[in-house]
């Protein structure tokens, strides 16, 4: 079977994690699922619009939301999961946002023609080959995939059907806003416009080493946070790999694609057989023909070598539990790897011996905090001073003892692709900020730093015109998805949705 995590997502989409979703099908099994049994039942988990809704409809719904990550239904999950902050949100929204869509597409009766769900369903990503439909990684799709979820082809038809239910209505809504030439100009030139600015940074690390800590205050410090100086987890796993061989590496284009696909099949398949506790790993791998490897002990934060090809691997390998002992498949550049949890070391109080030097290094860290918060504050009156006499900002940076680093020109359409220290924050205070303006100081890991905006050069007028005909329907599609959203909030204000609470 194809690997479906691995090759047919959008960006945006990628990163389904079994943590997430074994999170959330276990609040529902845990006690707030049975909490609640005066809301209709011993199973029931929540009601909306007076109906009940039990702990086997969520976990249909958790499933429903994996298959259309897997298939590539992003307007569906777009429109269902609404403004999610992260996956645990994103998956919860899609639950509860699916029972009040699909009451108000009902009411509003709206409902995909059997023709425009044939068509939509020819152009699901994970069912094209070379840009055409390929009706074997569908049949692959429902005979390999559908049963272990419980579902039958039917639950394709009607996610995609969902899908185009939800584009309809989201072109029903929209059709109400439309985005005037003066907000299409203004959006644009905001997104390409050049900006100049300086950077003055403030390092935290000389400041640290400087800072002298008595034997008695880190004394002190350890027994008033004694519970929070603890030894690193270590764990040890074995590791399955499902490499290319020497020759294979070589592969370009398809013919490695294809050879990929086939690894990541057979690990599919090997992380099915070994998904149960007791599973014999070792057994399972010789008879997969899959090389066999196992760390030392190691911590999350400093790996084993074994796992250094691969730096999720790690982070997986912490995700293991004695009940679920097994991971997921872990793709790399070169093949896909399953671990499984060996051994572990459990965390540990540490003596006040052992964490020293930790507790040394957070006093060093708070008090250079606050030393530097109060430098930064006397560096900026000294730098606005300077400035105001008619000072340039490098002029001004100097005399306040610090540096201006000026940066190349940009704008926020070609952001990405700077490669800029604390590139967030030196965003995040440039679009804040007029022209001659000084930033107040943002804690950065390395310290702080400050940002001056020197000024901002827009497009010339034909890339606005032309950027204007370019990015309409696309800053339209985004406002008409905006008003979406809000109905969809304000309809599920109204659902009486109650859930069960631990």
């Amino acid at each position: 079977m194809v690997n479906i995590l691995r090759k047919y997502q959008q960006p945006l989409l990628i990163g389904i994690t079994i943590l997430v979703i074994a999170s959330f099908v276990w609040y529902w099994n845990g006690p707030a699922g049975h909490a609640g049994a005066g809301l209709g039942g011993s199973n029931t988990a929540a009601t909306i619009y007076g109906q009940g809704v039990t702990e086997t409809d969520i976990k249909q719904d958790v499933n429903k939301w994996r298959i259309a990550q897997a298939l590539g239904l992003n307007s569906l999950l777009q429109g269902l999961s609404g403004n999610a902050q992260n996956q645990q949100e994103a998956l919860e929204n899609f639950v509860w946002d699916s029972y009040v869509f699909n009451h108000e597409a009902d009411a509003l009766q709206v409902f995909p023609t059997d023709a425009e769900v044939r068509d939509e369903e020819a152009r699901v990503p994970f069912f094209q080959t070379d840009g055409q439909f390929d009706a074997n990684k569908l049949n692959e799709f429902v005979q390999n995939v559908l049963p272990s979820m419980g579902f039958n082809d039917s639950i394709i038809d009607d996610l995609v059907r969902q899908q185009v239910r939800v584009r309809k209505v989201t072109n029903l809504i929209g059709a109400t806003v439309d985005i005037s030439p003066a907000e299409l100009r203004n959006r644009f030139i905001a997104e390409n416009e050049k900006m100049d600015i300086a950077v003055i940074r403030l390092n935290s690390s000389d400041l640290e080493k400087s800072i002298t800590v008595t034997d008695d205050e880190a004394k002190k410090a350890y027994d008033e946070h004694k519970d929070t100086y603890r030894s690193d987890e270590q764990r040890k796993v074995s590791i399955a790999s499902f490499e290319l061989t020497d020759a294979q590496k070589a592969l370009t284009g398809r013919t490695r694609t294809e050879a990929l696909q086939k690894l990541g099949e057979d690990a599919w398949n090997f992380a099915q057989a070994v998904v149960d506790k007791s599973a014999d790993f070792a057994a399972q791998a010789k008879k997969a023909s899959a090389p066999l490897s196992q760390s030392a002990f190691f911590t999350e934060t400093q790996p084993d070598s074994a796992l250094a090809k691969i730096p999720s691997l790690a982070t997986t390998a912490f995700r293991l539990t004695k009940d679920l002992p097994s991971s997921d498949v872990v793709e790399g550049q070169n093949g896909d790897y399953v671990l499984h949890l060996e051994d572990s070391v459990p965390s540990r109080q540490l003596s006040f011996d052992e964490a020293k030097p930790k507790v040394v290094a957070q006093i060093q860290k708070d008090r250079a905090t606050q030393m530097m918060q109060t430098r930064a504050n006397q560096i900026r009156n000294q730098i606005l001073a300077a400035l105001k006499a008619g000072k340039t900002i490098t002029e001004a940076a100097t005399l306040a003892g610090v540096s201006a680093e000026p940066m190349a020109p940009f704008s926020l359409s070609d952001a990405s692709k700077l490669d800029v220290p604390d590139l967030e924050q030196i965003i995040q205070n440039s679009i804040s900020l007029g022209d001659h303006q000084l930033s107040e100081f943002t804690t950065t890991a390395a310290g702080g730093l400050f940002i001056y905006v020197n000024g901002r050069q827009a497009p010339d007028k034909n890339a606005v015109a032309i950027g204007e005909e370019t990015m309409k329907d696309q800053f339209t599609h985004e406002k008409q998805m905006g008003a979406f959203l809000e109905w969809l909030r304000l309809r599920k204000a109204d659902a009486r949705l109650q859930i069960v609470q631990r």
